[in-house]
This record gives structure tokens, sequence and C-alpha cells, in this order.
């Protein structure tokens, strides 16, 4: 008996009718595991702390552990790209900053495509960078310390979570607003870059506000301004750097999610869903505003575009500093 051949068009289709039944099945399965945040940076801090928060409302509303994974070093690079090579399945959350955005400009080669490997879910919080120093230098108040800056050139240090991050481009653009020079100390995160300026191994850092306004009020620290249109009511006495007479500068961090490229859009707005929910609640906010931390959740586009406005604005901080990552 005669038999048609299975053409190879009517192969791909059924294949892909079954791709998608699958995807379908696993959306609407999801999650019947635990979720994992990968941090690319060392446990600790704000950031950690706005995770858990997010994670606890998550895991109530979703029926599942919402974990924190830490894999730091190489610049972010090596938990993107952990995520980059896991399942596209939501299950894996990249936690992103800056670095994501700025290192398209500063390394030639990355073990993943961030246009390509990852879709963005939502913004989620920024926190203001305040310029704080040891205080054995002697410094109270901004011209003060730039007066020191000024005569001790690179004799004097700057700390930074990391070559490429916010808190490193962000100290190049100060530098270069208010003309004078240090050398540039980069650390895998930021508990270990603020007790090096604590211990006075290095002199200062324009850091995100959570990181630091415990050993600010405790004088373990000197608070000298604030990056931002206003003071914060974390560190109310801490002017912000246009108060203390020079021009105005604004700098913050911001933390966001993505997930693989592939992942399904009914996880994906999920995702989105849950996270904004969770950093939405009223308890939450509250208490993340007390540490200095504002919530800007956004949707999936918003993110993605807030992403490369951000790469334009620092690309010129990249350029005056010659910053390259191997």
């Amino acid at each position: 008996m005669y038999r048609r051949p299975f053409h190879p068009c009517a192969q791909a289709l059924l294949a892909g009718l079954i791709g998608c039944l699958a995807a379908t099945q696993a959306a609407a399965q999801f999650p019947n595991k635990p979720i994992r945040f990968v941090v690319p940076y060392s446990p600790g801090g704000a950031l950690d702390a706005s995770l858990r928060m997010a994670g606890e409302h998550m895991s109530a509303s979703l029926g599942q552990p919402v974990l924190l994974e830490h894999k730091p070093g190489g610049a972010t690079t090596i938990a993107a790209a952990a995520v980059a090579q896991a399942p596209a399945d939501g299950y894996s959350i990249f936690v992103n900053a800056i670095s994501f955005v700025t290192n398209t400009l500063l390394m030639p080669k990355l073990p993943y495509d961030p246009a390509k490997d990852f879709v963005p879910v939502t913004l989620a919080t920024s926190n203001p960078h305040v310029l704080v120093a040891f205080p054995g230098v002697g410094a109270k108040t901004l011209p003060e310390f730039l007066a020191t800056a000024r005569a001790k050139g690179k004799a004097m240090s700057f700390a930074s979570v990391g070559s490429g991050s916010s808190s490193h481009l962000a100290f190049e653009l100060f530098k270069k607003a208010y003309s004078f020079d240090m050398l540039h100390v980069p650390y895998k995160g930021a508990p270990q870059a603020a007790l090096d300026v604590v211990s006075g191994q290095v002199h200062a850092m324009l850091i995100d506000l959570p990181v630091v306004s415990g050993q600010v009020k405790g004088g373990k620290l000197a608070g000298l301004a604030i990056a931002a249109e206003r003071r914060s009511g974390a560190l109310p006495d801490v002017a912000t750097f246009a108060e203390s007479g020079g021009p105005a500068f604004l700098s913050r961090s911001w933390f966001g999610m993505l997930v693989r490229s592939g992942t399904p859009p009914e996880i994906v707005q999920l995702l989105h869903q849950e996270i904004a929910k969770a950093y939405s609640r009223p308890d939450v906010k509250d208490k993340l505003a007390g540490l200095g931390t504002e919530v800007i959740v956004s949707t999936p586009a918003e993110f993605g575009a807030f992403m490369r406005s951000e790469s334009d604005r620092f690309a010129e901080a990249i350029r005056i500093s010659g910053t390259k990552l191997e």
C-alpha cells in the first residue's frame, strides 16, 4: 500500500507544535521547584536584604522557596554566564546592575551575548551613592576632602565594588566634575570594600547609601556628600553635593532582574507580576526606604529601554577613565 512521504515542512510544523505544547505545559506548572536569584556579588549588604524581603513574599505567593545564590567575580560575568547557560525555564533569575550593560563596552569577549541571551523582567531598586571617607583622612566636609585629594593625588585611593561597576564609573565622573585624581582599588563586593575604607586601607569611596549608613551613623566613616537631588532620610545630616558648594552631582546604583531568552512569555510575565507585587508592598517599601533604598519596578519593555540609556550614560565615564577589562 502506497504511503505519502512525510514532508519535511510537516515534520518541522509538528516539532514546533510539540515544542509549543511542552512550553505551555511548563508555564502552566510553574513553579514546581525552588526559584533562585543569582547574585553577582559576595553575600551581605543591602542588596541581599532587599532580595530576601522580596523573596519571602514571592515564596508565600508562589508556594515555592525563593533562594539566593551568590556567584561573585568576573565583573558580574560569572553570574550572568551561569544564567545564560541555565535552562530557559524561569527558575534562574539574574540580578543585574550597571556592570551588565557596561561590560559590553569594557570587554572584548563575553561568555554570553547580553542582547540575545537574556530578556528583561523588571527594575527593582535604586540606591543613591554617598561619598564616605576614612576618618583618618581628616575631612568632615566635601571641600575639606577635595583639598586633601588635590594635594595628595594618587597617594590617596578610592575603593569600588569592581572595575566597571557603578561605584567605580561614578567616581570617575566625580573626579572629572571636581578636577582631582585618586588611585582606583577594585573589590569583588561592597562589604569588603567598605571594611577596608573603615580600616584605612583605602581612603574613600562612592557607595550605595544602605551599605555604609550604619558606619556613618556610628562614626566609623565620615559621610561627606550624597549624590542625589535631596538628602536621604536614612542619613539626614549628610548634605548633597550641590549643598556642599560644588556642581550638582547625581549618581546611584540600580538592580533589576533578567532571565534567559527563550523563557516562555507567560513565565516572564508571572515573574514580573510577582517581583513587582513583592517590592510594591508597603511594608517592604517602608523598610527599604529606612535603609535609603528606593523601589523602582518597571515593565520588561521599560527596563530594556532603561538599560540602553544607562549604557549611553556611562560610556563617557569609560572613555575618560580608559577603563578596560580582560
